[in-house]
Parts: C-alpha cells; structure tokens; sequence
C-alpha cells in the first residue's frame, strides 16, 4: 500500500483552502505524516509598472513584499498551529511567484512530497467545481494531488471510485486509493466504460459462454493482480469471493490481515467521462483516477476524459500520474 510520509497543503487562507486541512491530519492521523504548508504571493506585473510610470518613490521588492511575506509567515504559522497536531507539524513556506500554480508544482517535486491536498476553490471561486489554480496543479503535478472542499466529512467517505480503461497505466491510482479506502474505512469500485465508439476493452477476447461484461470484469481483475504485482506491493492481494463483481483486497500488516471490499461496475456509455461523473454523483464519495490512460482515456487531464471528471465532478477528486518510465513501456 503507497505510504504518504510527506503532505503538502498549498493556501490562500480562504475557506476553501482550509478545508484540505482536517482531510489531511486525518489521513497524517493513519500514516504519520508530516505536513507542510505553502503559501505563494502573486506578483502583480502592472502594478510595478504603474508605479514606475507614475513616478512614486516606492520599490514593490523593498517596500512592499517584505512586509506581506511578513503578514502572511504570520497568517500561515498560525493556521498550522490552530489545525494541525504537533506530532505532524512540519515546515512552513511562503514564497513570491508570478505563477502561483507553477511554483507549487515545482516545490512539491523539488521536496520530495507523497501528496498534495488542497482545497477545490480558493477565495476567487467560479462556476466550475475547481478553481484556476487547483486545476493548474492538477494538470501539472507529477505529485498526486487530492482536491477538496467542504462536503468532504471522514464520515462520509464510505466508496472510493477508480476510473480505469482496463489498461495498467489506468490502474496507476490504484495504491492511494486503497490507503484512502482503509484510512476511512471505505469500499472500492473499478468502474469501467463500454465506450458507444470504440475503447480499448474491444481488444479483450469475448466467450459467448460469458458474456461481454463478465469478460472485461475478470480481464480487468486479472489486470489489476499483474500491476499489484508488478509494483512489487506484496502484502496487497486480490481475492475472488466467488460472487461476480464482488471481491476483496486484502492487506497483510505485520502478521495481521484485513480486507477492503472490491467492487467492478461495467457501463455501455457515449462517452467516458460523462459516465464516469454520472455515476459518481450518485455511487461515490471520492474519485480517484490516473492522469493518463489509454485509448478512450488518451489525453486525460491533458486532454479530454479525466480533464472534464477532474474538472466538473462535484465529488472530491485525487489525481495521480503514472511514472515516466511506465508510459515508455
């Protein structure tokens, strides 16, 4: 199972971006994270020329951002004294960037961070679920980011949905969601599409004694061992209960096991990420799915299906990208 050691929270001292905060001491609670907090200033080019052109003897760099990169060292030490516990207090950083999106990506691989978790909006909310630079940070980031907002209760978090286009690349989201799903005590399913023009389960062989679902169901189960074991993640294991599209994930600790139920849902649909966001309005408390795919998951948040999930589902959505090397393979 994927250890998160290391969580990053990016703030703007908004309401939405603290909502990340009780999501992450709770999962800190289950691994022992640390958790750090970034807050970045954005520069204003205008204003520098503005002030120049109107000839005020005023200099941004030593006049003015001193003094906010003091008020917000303030602000943002106190938020992690008021809502994160000192076992898990780690560092604080602000920092000053025309790209706000930009330079928490670059901090967050530069630190060596296991996840990003930030609030689904910031003070300038719009019309979309995620706001600017949640979305930029999610197209961007090699680092798994998990966005958020209010509706997300720990008591709520009982089914963790996982997208995938039956392709290893698509299963990459797989472990996180397996530790989200036994730190809240959660169930998984594996949903995937029958796409209305073409996906790439039509490579998958169909026995006319099975039928199309059940065949993709057992290819996809079978898939997922191979990348579990791939990943070298031996004390996680799939185990087929019997029934079918129902089975179990078992984690072995220190000589103790327990499961997680396992769901497949399989859905003849148009499209992809329409499917995928109808059926986690009403099926799903998370939505964890890989930033690349394959085939009807081509692009993903560089193009179309996870882009549009990530972006409209009103359900809280981690994203993960797959290594480089795997995408070679």
């Amino acid at each position: 199972m994927k250890e998160i050691n290391k969580i990053l929270i990016p703030t703007d001292f908004s309401k939405g971006s603290q909502t990340a905060y009780t999501v992450a001491q709770k999962i800190a609670d289950t691994f022992g994270s640390r958790i750090d907090l970034i807050h970045i200033i954005p520069t204003v080019k205008y204003i520098h020329e503005s002030i120049k052109k109107l000839g005020v003897p005023l200099d941004m760099n030593k006049d003015v951002y001193p003094q906010i990169m003091k008020e917000k060292e303030h602000a943002i030490r106190r938020d992690m004294d008021d809502y994160i516990r000192e076992g898990n207090k780690g560092e604080v950083f602000v920092k000053i960037d025309r790209k706000p999106s930009e330079a928490i990506v670059e901090h967050a691989k530069q630190k060596g961070y296991d996840l990003i978790i930030m609030g689904a909006k910031g003070h300038h909310e719009t019309a979309l679920l995620r706001g600017g630079t949640t979305e930029k940070v999610i197209r961007y980031s090699k680092v798994p980011v998990f966005s958020v907002d209010k509706s997300l209760e720990k008591e709520k978090i009982r089914h963790v949905l996982v997208p995938t286009d039956s392709s290893m690349l698509s299963l990459a989201g797989f472990p996180l969601a397996l530790a989200i799903a036994d730190t809240y005590n959660a169930d998984i399913t594996l949903l995937h599409i029958i796409e209305l023009y073409g996906s790439v389960s039509e490579d998958i062989p169909r026995s006319p004694q099975k039928g199309e679902t059940i065949s993709i169901y057992e290819v996809v189960i079978e898939r997922l061992k191979k990348f579990l074991s791939e990943k070298e993640l031996e004390n996680i294991s799939v185990q087929r209960t019997g029934v079918t599209f129902e089975d179990e994930v078992a984690i072995a600790d220190n000589g103790d096991s327990r499961q997680v139920q396992l769901k497949t849902k399989i859905i003849k649909g148009v499209s992809a990420h329409y499917e995928i966001e109808s059926y986690a309005e009403e099926n799903a408390d998370i939505v964890v799915m890989a930033t690349h795919g394959h085939s009807g998951f081509a692009h993903l948040i560089l193009g179309s299906t996870a882009e549009k999930v990530a972006q409209y589902v009103t359900k809280p959505v981690i994203t993960v990208r797959p290594e480089k090397h795997e995408f070679e393979d």
